[in-house]
């Protein structure tokens, strides 16, 4: 049976935001899931003595969003329907919120409980989004759901190979085996592949890449379906051994436990995570707590 059953998808209908629409409802096809779609508004202002917010303003705003969003949808779909067969329409729920996206996105989110949040992410960022975060890495910080990140110019393909980042963690067996099940529909060969870099960086407590493979070995009864293979290589730089590996394997989606950091953290040492989250030439599938 699907583990995917109700998709939440945040929209600024911009081009990359369409790109990853169109991932979504052939992702929703596959899974015969619903979708959630949401727009977050901006409230206006208006400068007196102090800052008021226009009522009228941010009305006027929000039944255009409301608008919009029947247009993204029906665009987006047929555009789909244009290159696909679809075996499963998708129901597509639409919300208009007001406020700061990340922080709204969030709160719709642990409201919805989805199964899995969908968003596309840009290519090029500034170095404040790289240094701060962009509105997708901190959704990804906030949310509690598995989140999938579609690059702008990624088209849909079935995960068939699929690789996941270890970082050696204990925990490691178990995200592996949460992967494979949300995405049982696809069949994935999985790669499990650990980047060293010779300077710790990628370096986790309490396992190795032997003890990883051990445990699938000690459970393979209940992996039995999944065709898996281990990986250990030494790159100058997490990320950029990453993008090589994606390259050389074919590999269709990359997946990465995403642990959560505090503001500290984020700013003195960003993390793997989010580097790929604003770089990953495949989308990215983030496992949450």
């Amino acid at each position: 049976m699907s583990k995917i059953h109700k998709i939440f998808f945040p929209s600024d209908f911009s081009e990359t935001a369409q790109n990853a629409f169109r991932y979504c409802l052939l992702l929703a096809d596959a899974y015969g899931a619903e979708i959630h779609l949401l727009h977050v508004v901006y409230p206006e202002y208006e400068m007196l003595d102090l800052p008021v917010m226009s009522v009228k303003a941010t009305r006027d705003k929000i039944e255009f969003a409301q608008s919009a969003l029947s247009s993204f949808t029906e665009l987006t779909l047929s555009q789909v329907r244009e290159q696909y067969t679809l075996n499963h329409i998708p129901q597509v729920e639409q919300e208009v919120e007001v406020g700061a996206p990340a922080s709204v996105i969030a709160q719709v989110a642990q409201r919805l409980q989805p199964d899995l949040l969908v968003m596309g992410t840009k290519g090029e960022h500034n170095a404040l989004e790289r240094t701060l975060g962009s509105v997708t890495t901190g959704v990804v910080e906030q949310v509690h759901c598995p989140v999938l990140v579609v690059p702008e110019h990624c088209g849909w393909k079935p995960a068939g190979i699929a690789a996941y980042a270890t970082n050696l963690s204990e925990a490691d067996p178990y995200h592996v085996w949460k992967a494979a099940q949300l995405l049982e529909p696809f069949h994935p060969v999985m790669h499990v592949v650990h980047i060293a870099n010779g300077k710790g960086e990628s370096a986790g407590p309490g396992a190795s890449l032997e003890e990883v493979e051990e445990f699938f070995h000690r459970h393979e009864n209940n992996t039995a379906a999944l065709q898996i293979t281990f990986h250990e290589l030494e790159r100058a730089s997490v990320t950029r051994g990453l993008e090589d590996f994606i390259d050389y394997y074919h590999i269709d989606l990359l997946i990465m436990f995403a642990p959560h950091h505090n503001w500290l953290d984020r700013l003195f040492k960003p993390s793997n995570t989010k580097k790929m989250a604003l770089d990953s030439p495949v989308p990215l599938l983030l496992l949450k707590k």
